[in-house]
């Protein structure tokens, strides 16, 4: 494990310092790591296939740009931005377009600029508790597969592949619970079916942080350099 201890610090590490650096955020959902960015004094561009991930990141990161976009087909100019962030969100690009994906993240960053990946490996409390309702096992290996076919082909230089722990905060099951619920509202019958089972997952897998009730998150950090 390298010394990373959240999702920010790779960031930081590979953009710092932040102030005027122009990002991209592909994948940004609810714009929380747009937000936290932008607070950091990045210049934060978001996008998003959908619709209402996109309404709910102009409301809590009023100063980025959120734009509807699928990763597949970046609606950007050549060499716009300082580089590119995408978290927690290469697993969820369909497979037949992932390496497109990938490749467009790369054309749209300046010559010399990084494209940092990052990504929840399928292990940890969070992995083991969320799978009765959603087991990305699969999934994962398939995006991290890609990601090293797109750069055996390309021969893009790698400056950095860590792994690194995560405490995810969640006070008890039901958070856990709600927070898939939210993501995905027709799992709801799936929920109140496995939520005995996700219940003594989470007994079993919380730890108790500073910060208070936690799941751990074991995630990767892969840098991509444009030549």
């Amino acid at each position: 494990m390298s010394q990373f201890k959240t999702n920010i610090d790779p960031i930081e590490h590979l953009f710092g310092p932040l102030l005027g650096k122009t990002l991209l955020d592909i994948g940004c959902g609810r714009g929380r790591l747009s937000r936290a960015l932008g607070k950091r004094g990045a210049v934060m561009t978001g996008i998003d296939p959908q619709a209402a991930m996109i309404d709910l990141a102009r409301e809590i990161a009023p100063d980025a740009t959120f734009v509807q976009a699928s990763g597949e087909a970046l609606p950007f100019e050549d060499n716009t931005f300082d580089g590119a962030v995408i978290l927690n969100s290469l697993h969820h690009v369909p497979e037949p377009v992932l390496e497109a994906g990938l490749a467009e993240a790369m054309r749209v960053i300046k010559p010399g600029a990084v494209f940092l990946i990052m990504e929840p490996l399928a292990k940890g409390g969070y992995q083991a508790v969320f799978a009765p309702i959603d087991d990305e096992t699969d999934v994962r290996a398939m995006a991290l597969a890609k990601l090293d076919a797109f750069i055996e082909r390309t021969g893009t230089k790698v400056i950095l592949h860590a792994e690194y722990e995560t405490m995810i905060p969640e006070e008890n099951a039901e958070s856990v619970l709600a927070s898939g619920l939210r993501v995905d509202p027709s799992r709801a019958a799936l929920i109140e079916e496995k939520r005995d089972e996700v219940t003594r997952l989470f007994d079993i897998h919380v730890r108790q942080t500073e910060r208070g009730p936690a799941l751990d998150q074991p995630m990767i950090a892969i840098a991509l350099q444009k030549a």
